[in-house]
C-alpha cells in the first residue's frame, strides 16, 4: 500500500506564475513539494506522447510506482503536492488523476489569454525550437501544426480556451475541491493570494514566505551562456529544479540580467484584436464557469 499520495495539484496553466507558485509554497514547512518542478506525469501516464517539433522527443513513460516514489520524502507535511502546468490543456489528465488521486484538491492559475500565449511563444523561441518569423506567423501557421501532431508547446491561442479545460475538472471534482485564482493576483498580491491558498490546502495561512524571490523571466538569451541555454533547452537538458532554491536572490537576478535580453512587447492594439478575434466569447463564457470579472482582459 502507497503511503503517501499527492492530496493537492497544481494543474496550470503553462506561463501564468505557477513557477513561482511552486517556489512559495516550498518554503511553508507544512507542504511538501516534489524536488521535480514540473513531473508532468499525468500528460505521459497511459498516453503516446510522440509530438512533432523542432527539438521535441518523446518523454519517457515512468510507471505509477515511479510516480509514488517522488513522495516518499514526506515526513509530517500536511498537504503533498507537485505543480504540472500542461495537466490544464491535457484531455487525458484530468479522469487518470481521478483514477488515481480520488480526494485530490485541484488548483489552477489563469492569464489573460493573449498575454499566456505570447509568453509561451518567447519561451520556445528562447529555447530555440520556433522556426516562425514573428508570434504572428506562428498563429497563422497553428491550426496546420496541430493537425500534424505538433506538440502541445506550440498550441499558443489553443491553451487559451480555458473554459472547455477547466469544465473536464467540474465534471469530475466536487467543485469545492478547486480553486482558480489569476495570474495578476498571484503576481501583484501573493502574500494575500497565498494567504487564500494555505487556508484551501489546509494548513497555517500566517507563514511568512519570501516572495522576492524571481522565477522563469522572460527574454532572450544573449551572449556566450546565453548561447549555451538555449542549446540546453533545446537539448532538454535544463535541471527539472529551479536555481533560486539554491542562490540567492540577488545573484539570480544579476544572472538573469546578465544573460537575457528584454522581449520586444506586443502593442496594445495587436494584443486587443487578438483578445476580441480569438477570445471574445471565451472569456464571457469563462466569467460564468469560475464566478469572475474577466472584463479587464478584453481591454
Amino acid at each position: 500500500m502507497v503511503k503517501n499520495k499527492p492530496n493537492f495539484i497544481v494543474i496550470g496553466a503553462m506561463k501564468s506564475a505557477t513557477t513561482s507558485l511552486y517556489t512559495y509554497l516550498k518554503q511553508h514547512p507544512e507542504i511538501f513539494m516534489t524536488k521535480i518542478k514540473e513531473p508532468m506525469f499525468f500528460n505521459n501516464y497511459k498516453q503516446n506522447s510522440d509530438y512533432k517539433g523542432l527539438g521535441s522527443k518523446s518523454e519517457k513513460l515512468i510507471t505509477l510506482e515511479d510516480y509514488w516514489l517522488m513522495f516518499e520524502d514526506v515526513s509530517n507535511e500536511k498537504a503533498i503536492g507537485e505543480a504540472s502546468p500542461a495537466y490544464i490543456y491535457n484531455k487525458k489528465a484530468p479522469q487518470l488523476i481521478k483514477e488515481n488521486l480520488q480526494n485530490v484538491r485541484i488548483i489552477a492559475i489563469l492569464r489573460q489569454p493573449v498575454d499566456r500565449a505570447y509568453s509561451n511563444y518567447l519561451h520556445v523561441v528562447r529555447a530555440n525550437k520556433e522556426n516562425s518569423n514573428s508570434f504572428e506567423e506562428s498563429i497563422e501557421k497553428e491550426k496546420e501544426r496541430i493537425n500534424e501532431k505538433w506538440s502541445p508547446l506550440y498550441h499558443y491561442i489553443e491553451k487559451g480556451y480555458y473554459s472547455d479545460q477547466l469544465q473536464r475538472y467540474y465534471d469530475l471534482f466536487p467543485s469545492n475541491k478547486i480553486k482558480v485564482y489569476l495570474f495578476e493576483e498571484v503576481v501583484k498580491n501573493p502574500s494575500e493570494t497565498l494567504k487564500d491558498i494555505f487556508k484551501f490546502l489546509q494548513v497555517d495561512e500566517n507563514v511568512e514566505i519570501d516572495i522576492s524571490k524571481k522565477s522563469n523571466v522572460s527574454g532572450t538569451p544573449t551572449g556566450i551562456l546565453g548561447f549555451v541555454l538555449k542549446k540546453m533547452r533545446f537539448y532538454n537538458l535544463m535541471p527539472k529544479f529551479t536555481i533560486s532554491d539554491y542562490l540567492p536572490s540577488s545573484i539570480v537576478n544579476f544572472i538573469f540580467k546578465s544573460v537575457y535580453k528584454e522581449p520586444e512587447k506586443l502593442s496594445a492594439e495587436f494584443r486587443k484584436e487578438l483578445t476580441h478575434k480569438y477570445y471574445k466569447e471565451e472569456i464571457s463564457k469563462l466569467e460564468k464557469l469560475i464566478g469572475r470579472d474577466l472584463s479587464k482582459w478584453l481591454i
